[in-house]
C-alpha cells in the first residue's frame, strides 16, 4: 500500500495546525482601539474583572440614585458613566459625561471618555472634535494624550475606503506521525494481512511553514456596506517527507451588508465566490469553485457570533504519487457557527460546532461529519519588564464524528470507513510588540478508525513568528 492510499484529507491535516497557529496569534496582536479604553471606578481605578450585565444593571440603578441626590459630585458621575458605557447604554454615559464638562470644563480624561464613546456609534467627527479638544488641554497626562493619539489615527483608518490588513506566520513544526500513518506495518484487508511499505507508515518529521491571511474591503458609501476580498494561504517544506510538500491558496470574495438598516446592531451579511488550489509533491493536487454565505452579529462588548454556509465544487488530479485521487472528484457543503465569549478581563471562551458533507465520485470516498470545539484564552500581564504587552495562553479541544457511504473495495467488502477524530490543543503567545509576536503550540490528534490504514495518533510542536500588518 502507498502513501497515495492514505492522503484522503492528508493536505488540509497538513496545513491545519499552522494556521490554528495564525488564529491564536492574531486574536493575541488584534486589539481593536475602542477596546483600549480604561473604565474607571469611583476612585480613578481600573475596574479588576468583569461582571455580569445584572450587576452591571443594579449598580448603574444605585448610581443614579446617588447622582441625583449629590449632582455636583464627579466621582459619582464618572463610575455611573463609565458603568452605563460597559452595559452599552451610551446615551447616558454621553448625557453625563457632558454634563461633568459643565462643572468641570476642560478636562482631557473626560473629553477622551466622551471621544471614546461617540467613536464606538461610529461618530467619528464628534469624536475627533473631543479627542482634539483633549489634547489642546494644558498639562494632558501622557496616558491621555498616547490614546487620543491611537484613537484619531483609527479615525483616519477607519474614513479611508480602501482598507487592507494582514497576520503572516512562519515557523518550524515537528511532528511524530508527519504523513499520518497508521503505527505499524501489519494491516489486514479484507481478512488477508498485507505488509506495508515504509511510504504508508506513521514517521516522524521536521517541517518548515509560511501561513496566514491577507484581508482587503472597499467602503461602498452605503450605510457601512463593504466589499470584502481574504486570501488564506499556506506553504511548507519537509525535511525528509518530501512527497508532502504543499502549498494552499484560497480567495472569498464579495459585498457584506451592514444589517443596521434591520435594527440590528452591530451585525453584518455577506455573500461571497470561492476559488481555492492545492499543490502537493509539487505538482497540482486539488481545485474547488465554490459560494458562500455568512452572518456575524456582536450582541455585546463581550460577546460575539459568526456563522456561515459554504458550497464547493471540487476537482482532483492524479499523480503518480497519488493516482486515485480523482475518485474524490465532486461537491463539498460545509456549515459552522461559532460563539466566543470574555468572561472576564483576562478570560475569554469559545464554542465552535460544524457539519460538512462531501459528495464523490466513488462512494467509498463520500461522506459527512459532524463535531465541535471548544477554547479558552488567558490573557496576562508579561512577567518580562521590557515586554508591555499581555501574554496570552490558548487551550482547544474538540471531536469530529465522520461516517463514509460505502465500503473500500481496498480495504473491507463490508464496513463502510468510520471515524471518530480527537484533538488537544495549547499555544503560549507572546506580543513582542503590537504587530510582531512570538508563539509557541503544542497538539496532539488521535484519529480512531475501524480501518487500520486510517487509524493513528500525531502529537506536533510548532515555534513560530508572527507579523500583523
Amino acid at each position: 500500500m502507498s502513501l497515495a492510499q492514505i492522503a484522503r484529507r492528508g493536505v488540509m491535516r497538513i496545513a491545519g495546525a499552522a494556521l490554528a497557529v495564525a488564529v491564536f496569534a492574531g486574536h493575541a496582536l488584534a486589539q481593536a482601539p475602542a477596546q483600549t479604553s480604561t473604565e474607571f471606578s469611583a476612585n480613578g481605578a481600573s475596574s479588576a474583572a468583569l461582571v455580569s450585565d445584572d450587576q452591571l444593571k443594579a449598580r448603574q440603578t444605585e448610581l443614579l440614585a446617588a447622582m441625583l441626590r449629590d449632582p455636583a459630585n464627579l466621582d459619582i458621575a464618572f463610575e455611573y458613566a463609565t458603568v452605563s458605557a460597559r452595559i452599552g447604554d451610551y446615551e447616558a454615559a454621553i448625557g453625563t459625561f457632558e454634563r461633568m464638562l459643565i462643572y468641570a470644563p476642560g478636562l482631557p480624561r473626560i473629553q477622551l471618555e466622551l471621544g471614546v464613546l461617540y467613536y464606538r456609534l461610529g461618530s467619528f467627527d464628534a469624536a475627533r472634535s473631543y479627542f482634539e479638544a483633549a489634547l489642546q488641554a494644558p498639562d494632558v497626562p501622557a496616558e491621555v494624550e498616547q490614546r487620543v493619539q491611537t484613537f484619531l489615527a483609527a479615525i483616519d483608518n477607519a474614513e479611508e475606503p480602501t482598507k487592507f490588513s494582514a497576520t503572516v506566520v512562519s515557523g518550524l513544526r515537528w511532528q511524530s506521525n508527519a504523513n499520518a500513518g497508521p503505527g505499524g506495518r501489519q494491516v489486514t484487508l479484507n481478512g488477508v494481512n498485507f505488509l506495508l511499505d515504509d511510504t504508508a507508515v506513521g514517521r516522524a518529521d521536521w517541517n518548515v511553514f509560511i501561513a496566514g491571511n491577507i484581508h482587503a474591503a472597499y467602503d461602498l458609501g452605503t450605510q457601512g456596506d463593504l466589499l470584502e476580498a481574504d486570501l488564506l494561504f499556506y506553504g511548507g517544506r519537509y525535511f525528509d517527507s518530501t512527497r508532502l510538500n504543499s502549498e494552499l491558496a484560497e480567495l472569498t470574495f464579495g459585498p457584506s451588508f451592514n444589517l443596521a438598516r434591520f435594527d440590528i446592531d452591530n451585525a453584518r451579511f455577506g455573500v461571497y465566490g470561492i476559488l481555492s488550489g492545492v499543490r502537493l509533491d509539487d505538482t497540482n493536487y486539488s481545485g474547488a469553485t465554490g459560494l458562500g454565505a455568512r452572518v456575524a452579529v456582536q450582541p455585546s462588548l463581550r460577546s460575539a457570533l459568526t456563522a456561515k454556509l459554504e458550497y464547493r465544487y471540487r476537482w482532483f488530479r492524479d499523480s503518480a504519487v497519488y493516482p486515485t485521487v480523482s475518485n474524490r472528484n465532486g461537491y463539498q457543503i460545509l456549515a459552522e457557527a461559532a460563539h466566543s465569549y470574555q468572561l472576564t478581563n483576562n478570560w475569554s471562551a469559545r464554542l465552535t460546532v460544524l457539519g460538512d458533507y462531501e459528495n464523490a465520485a466513488a462512494r467509498f470516498e463520500q461522506s459527512w461529519e459532524l463535531g465541535a470545539g471548544i477554547g479558552a484564552t488567558y490573557r496576562f500581564a508579561s512577567p518580562i519588564e521590557r515586554i508591555e504587552a499581555p501574554w496570552s495562553l490558548d487551550w482547544d479541544a474538540g471531536y469530529i464524528r465522520r461516517q463514509y457511504d460505502r465500503p473500500d473495495p481496498a480495504v473491507s467488502f463490508t464496513e463502510s470507513q468510520r471515524d471518530n477524530e480527537f484533538w488537544l490543543r495549547s499555544g503560549l503567545t507572546v506580543p513582542l510588540r503590537a504587530d510582531f509576536a512570538l508563539a509557541l503550540s503544542a497538539e496532539f490528534r488521535r484519529m480512531q478508525s475501524n480501518y487500520q490504514t486510517r487509524d493513528y495518533s500525531n502529537a506536533s510542536v510548532t515555534l513560530s513568528v508572527v507579523k500583523a500588518f
